[in-house]
């Protein structure tokens, strides 16, 4: 069942008209009609089922009340502006793989700099890709996209467990990143690299930073967040 997110909030047994949801993909992409029926979030993050009672003006009403689970660890991608539509697909993945919020930096390496109003264009468009990705992977909330100037100004001890992936580790200790995590940790950062990698200047930035390798290959700049993401969710869960 399709699910759609809504800045309001919802009670079951009431009726409602003209909501600000998106009645384009639900007719138009979807072909629903009157009598269907899909889920919706409101936002205190309670998920409901809505049965669609007329199509002009759009009227609904909140039939049923679903219960919800939700990890209890929190996953924030730290991650710098990569070059064409690579940050699109990783946007879309992580989102679907759990990651709790997005903030985006300038690292010292990238290729790609942004100035404000550039910026304010690509925040649009990937708040539209992470909230239609919560839609389709059904979660509960939307994960906001943050923007920060580069890596020194952010504060890490926000977290309970700060991971970098870092390709050019040096000594015999084993760094691999699942041998790093820990189940008490719940408030979790994972940081990577432009296409030209991170500086040693930003990777020793912070004591909390713990580096780690991703295995024996080297991963793209928008496949690595996937492939820790997807250790985090079968670590927890």
């Amino acid at each position: 069942m399709q699910r759609y997110f809504i800045d309001e909030v919802l009670q079951i047994n009431e009726t409602y008209t003209d909501l600000n949801i998106d009645t384009h993909h639900i007719f138009n992409v979807m072909r629903m009609s009157v009598g269907d029926k899909f889920e919706i979030v409101d936002k205190e993050k309670y998920v409901f089922i809505a049965l669609i009672e007329n199509k002009a003006p759009f009227t609904l009403k909140i039939i049923e009340q679903l219960k919800t689970s939700q990890s209890n660890v929190e996953v924030t991608v730290f991650t710098p502006f990569l070059k064409g539509d690579k940050l699109d697909f990783m946007l879309q993945k992580c989102t679907e793989l759990g990651a709790s919020r997005f903030i985006f930096y300038n690292g010292q390496r990238s290729i790609v700099k942004l100035d404000d109003k550039k910026k304010e264009k690509r925040k649009t468009r990937y708040e539209k890709i992470v909230k239609e990705a919560s839609e389709q992977s059904k979660r509960i909330e939307i994960p906001p996209i943050i923007f920060e100037n580069n890596l020194k100004q952010i504060d890490f001890k926000l977290y309970d467990a700060v991971y970098i992936a870092y390709e050019n580790l040096s000594g015999n200790v084993s760094k691999k990143f699942i041998d790093q995590l820990h189940i008490d940790n719940q408030k979790i950062a994972i940081i990577f690299g432009p296409e030209g990698g991170l500086t040693e200047d930003e990777v020793n930035s912070h004591k909390e930073f713990t580096t780690v390798q991703l295995g024996s290959r080297i991963l793209r700049a928008e496949t690595a967040p996937l492939y820790m993401l997807s250790i985090i969710d079968s670590f927890y869960n």
